[in-house]
């Protein structure tokens, strides 16, 4: 696990993204363009990636036909190459980057999630990774990442349950790796885009004053402290810019689309921080 530690500014933004998938016919490359630009311009945004940059699939791998990388990108490197170029103008707002699955498949060739980090001169936080933010020397609150594995699905028939039971199983999966000093925990791999707010102000609890019984709320722990109740943190999986299906006419036979996989939304979760706490985390549909 990788600690990375940022001085920033008591209100900022950030843009937790994951899974752009380069390189592949599937990849909304204009519209995580547009994404990249809107960072460029606000002059507080960052960036905070955790992995599957780029699609990194070779001929031995199991999902691969000819039309699943597109005649430009055919190399991973290629597709490395891309992204950095992307991704250059904004550099110097990126907090951390991660690397997934997609990348780790030829780890033992080259790193290339390191490869790009370490070309855009960013933090590189492999595969899991906290980010410490302060304030002039004052810690703000902390946060946890992971590309992730396995999914957080439900075979519930009915869309509230299925929604609830989607929420549930994402924050089980962040809460037990077990690091309870952070505020927002967040993991990519799903291309799904949930977010779960805190629910601690929705619990109730009781107290007499001697007299009579009285009803009473929790209050949320201080974003800083050594331990955070997990009702008082947020929760992400932050989607992705990988479409399920090609664009028309390109004859792209595609893994996902063989899988029967149900289409995904193309976006990211935005942590919006205001006087030294984040006080939102927005689920953006791109």
């Amino acid at each position: 696990m990788e600690l990375i530690r940022h001085e920033l500014p008591l209100d900022f933004t950030i843009y937790d993204m994951s899974d752009f998938h380069v390189g592949s016919p599937n990849c909304a490359l204009e519209t995580l363009q547009g994404v990249i630009n809107e960072i460029r311009d606000t002059e507080t945004a960052y960036v905070i990636f955790k992995g599957d940059a780029i699609e990194c699939i070779l001929p031995n791998d199991k999902r691969y036909t000819h039309t699943c990388v597109m005649d430009e990108y055919k190399s991973p490197k290629a597709q490395a190459d891309k992204v950095i170029e992307m991704f250059t103008p904004i550099a110097s707002k990126i907090l951390a980057w991660g690397i997934g699955n997609h990348e780790y498949k030829l780890i033992n060739t080259l790193d290339l999630g390191k490869y790009m980090a370490d070309d855009l001169g960013v933090p590189y936080g492999a595969y899991v990774f906290k980010v410490a933010y302060y304030c002039g020397g004052d810690l703000m609150f902390k946060t946890y990442h992971t590309h992730g594995w396995g999914s957080v699905n439900s075979n519930a028939k009915d869309d509230i349950q299925y929604d609830a039971n989607r929420k549930a199983g994402l924050k089980h999966k962040l809460v037990k790796s077990g690091h309870g000093d952070c505020v927002y925990m967040s993991r990519g791999h799903d291309h799904q885009l949930i977010v779960v707010d805190p629910t601690v102000n929705n619990k109730m609890f009781l107290t007499d004053d001697g007299n009579g019984i009285h009803q009473q709320y929790h209050v949320a722990s201080p974003q800083n402290a050594s331990f955070i109740p997990p009702d008082s943190r947020w929760y992400a999986t932050t989607g992705s810019f990988r479409k399920l299906y090609s664009k028309p006419g390109l004859g792209s036979v595609d893994y996902g689309e063989m899988a029967g996989y149900a289409p995904s939304e193309i976006g990211y979760a935005k942590v919006n921080v205001r006087d030294a706490r984040i006080a939102s985390v927005e689920k953006v549909v791109a």
